[in-house]
C-alpha cells in the first residue's frame, strides 16, 4: 500500500463529508509511517504532506481505537501518530443564545456543547486543553487562539476558583487554571 493507493481507496468510498468509518474494521496495513505533529502537520514517511485537499481527505477517514489513530477504508486500516491531536482549532466565534462555535484547520466547524467538551491534559509540564472535534477525535488550540479564548474568558469572568472556562451549550468548558 502507498499513499496513493490509500487515496483512491478512500475517494471511492467516501459519500458524505465523513465516512462511516465506524462501521469498518479491515485488516491491519503495517509499514507506512503517517505522523501528525504538535502543529497539526501531516507527513508521511517523514516528508511533510503539503496538499491540503489531501490532507483533509484524510482527517474525513480518521478513527480513533483506544489511544491509537487509524486511517481507515473498508479494505484497509493504517495507523497514524498523533503527538497532540489531529485538529487544529485555529478561530471562534461567540454566537447568539451563548453558543461558541470553532473552526479547525481542516475546514471543519463546530459547537462546544454536552459532547463537544473540553479537557485539560498534563502536556511537557504544563496543562492545556483539548476539545472534542468528533467521534472521539480531539484537537488542539493554536496558541494565537487560545490567547484569545483566556482573554475572552478574563474579561468576562468566567472564573471557578482557580479555573478559566468558557460557557457554551449550557455547559461550562474547562480551558486553563489559574496559579
Amino acid at each position: 500500500m502507498n499513499i496513493s493507493d490509500l487515496e483512491k481507496n478512500i475517494v471511492n468510498n467516501s459519500s458524505k463529508k465523513f465516512p462511516p468509518v465506524h462501521l469498518w474494521n479491515p485488516d491491519l496495513c503495517e509499514g507506512q509511517d503517517i505522523r501528525i505533529n504538535r502543529e497539526g502537520e501531516w507527513f508521511y514517511n517523514n516528508s511533510e504532506i503539503k496538499n491540503q485537499r489531501l490532507i483533509q481527505l484524510f482527517s474525513s477517514v480518521i478513527k480513533k481505537e483506544g489511544n491509537n489513530y487509524f486511517l481507515v477504508t473498508p479494505s484497509e486500516k493504517v495507523p497514524v501518530i498523533v503527538e497532540l491531536a489531529p485538529y487544529v482549532i485555529i478561530n471562534f466565534d461567540c454566537l447568539e443564545d451563548d453558543v461558541i462555535k470553532l473552526d479547525t484547520n481542516l475546514n471543519y466547524s463546530f459547537y462546544l456543547d454536552k459532547i463537544n467538551t473540553t479537557r485539560l491534559i498534563k502536556y511537557n509540564n504544563t496543562q492545556i486543553p483539548l476539545v472534542h472535534v468528533r467521534n472521539s477525535i480531539e484537537g488542539f488550540f493554536n496558541r494565537s487562539t487560545y490567547y484569545k479564548l483566556v482573554d475572552f474568558a478574563i474579561n468576562s469572568n468566567f472564573i471557578k476558583g482557580n479555573t478559566l472556562f468558557v460557557p457554551s451549550g449550557k455547559h461550562e468548558h474547562v480551558i486553563g487554571k489559574i496559579a
